[in-house]
């Protein structure tokens, strides 16, 4: 494993999940990240408070990146890297994240193939961390909520939205913990 040919402190970890307005090229307003700082794990939220700040959000990652050495995601090898790697674009922003990167899907699928319904974040999160989630958003709701939220600028979702994004990635941290 990677972490086993070099030394990876907690601090050179950075944990990232996306929301987005959809599937394939549309827009994507939030990157949420996970960084250890001096008293224990910090979430920062990169949101975009409009279409046009999704620029400044991917940028604002990017650069939160620069100095880590691991990035750990969930289905982020197939999902919201290649995302983020696209918005960048888009945006004409210079992709160039340089971090090791471990996602915790393909390993959670190794770790407990036979043992579980599914492998979907939160069925781990009830499953393996023993924590179900109640009052979340759905997934399927976030763009139209994103939308909403554009259109009148009523943040009432939005915090439904930040909340789950918070609790997706204190999951990432608690799964890697159940790896050796």
């Amino acid at each position: 494993a990677i972490c086993e040919e070099k030394s990876v402190d907690i601090s050179d970890i950075i944990f990232t999940d996306i929301e987005t307005t959809g599937l394939g090229s549309t827009p994507l307003f939030l990157i949420g990240t996970m960084v250890w700082a001096e008293k224990g794990f910090e979430v920062r939220q990169h949101f975009a408070r409009n279409y046009a700040e999704e620029g400044a959000v991917v940028s604002h990652f990017l650069s939160a990146c620069e100095q880590k050495k691991l990035l750990v995601t969930f289905n982020g090898k197939s999902f919201d890297i290649p995302y983020i790697r696209t918005r960048a674009v888009a945006n004409g922003i210079a992709y160039d994240l340089e971090a090791w990167h471990f996602d915790l899907l393909h390993e959670s699928r190794r770790r407990w193939k036979g043992h579980l319904p599914n492998f979907r974040l939160q069925t781990l999160e009830r499953y393996v961390c023993k924590r179900p989630r109640h009052g979340d958003i759905p997934g399927a709701e976030i763009p139209d909520a994103y939308h909403a939220y554009v259109r009148t600028e009523n943040a009432w979702q939005m915090v439904e939205v930040l909340k789950h994004n918070m609790l997706d990635l204190i999951t990432l941290a608690d799964l890697m913990c159940r790896f050796e």
